[in-house]
């Protein structure tokens, strides 16, 4: 079952980062070629759709890892590997936040919309990292 887990955990990472790369790096800078009307709709229908996907992989992501530390790390004493761990975990979250405010319909955050090519650049070399720390963890 650990085996399966992990897999489920990578495609929910593949999905979520591969998603946040495609904004990035293909739908946003296109965004700019449209009308203002057309680049609201279009960016309102493609994050409507993304937000579902992002959300669910958060959600995935979130419970196979707390259900690795359980499996993997809950007895190892505190040492590089933890301090990797916890590194990982607090980018996660910032990463977590940066999507929540980017999808989320709420006015709260439209400064961070406003903004969406920069957030999604920070979201992203966050990502990178943490999959950095993962394949050094998983040595």
């Amino acid at each position: 079952m650990p085996t399966f887990l992990q897999w489920v955990h990578v495609t929910a990472a593949v999905l979520g980062v591969g998603g946040m790369a495609f904004l990035l790096i293909a739908l946003t800078p296109g965004l700019g070629d449209l009308q203002p009307e057309q680049r609201q709709r279009l960016a309102k229908l493609v994050m409507d759709r993304f937000r579902w996907v992002l959300w669910s992989a958060m959600a995935v992501l979130l419970l196979s890892g707390l259900y690795s530390i359980r499996e993997y790390y809950w007895e190892v004493a505190w040492g590089k590997s933890w301090e990797l761990l916890t590194l990982k975990i607090i980018l996660a979250c910032i990463i977590f936040v940066i999507a929540l405010a980017l999808t989320l319909p709420f006015r709260l955050f439209d400064w961070v919309r406003a903004r969406r090519q920069t957030w999604l650049a920070i979201a992203f070399g966050l990502a990178v990292v943490v999959i950095f720390i993962s394949a050094y963890l998983r040595r």
